[in-house]
């Protein structure tokens, strides 16, 4: 089921709300904000991937469902 789009602005400015992805290889990287809503401290989760293009295909799909192009690949 696709969100709204008034959910999904709701949800891209709420506390812990994605913000964007790094791509280092095989590893991505998912970067949230606070979930406290305090704006020194953030949450990254890290996604050890079997290959750099399922990193990037799981990147693409936050990508497209957040919204975002908040992208770095290195």
């Amino acid at each position: 089921m696709a969100m709204t789009d008034e959910a999904l602005s709701m949800a891209r400015e709420s506390k812990g709300a994605f913000r964007g992805h790094m791509l280092f290889g095989n590893v991505l990287e998912l970067w949230f904000s606070s979930p406290t809503g305090d704006s020194s401290d953030s949450v990254i989760f890290k996604v050890t991937c079997e290959s750099s293009e399922q990193a990037a295909e799981i990147a693409a799909m936050h990508q497209r469902v957040w919204g975002h192009s908040n992208s770095y690949t290195y």
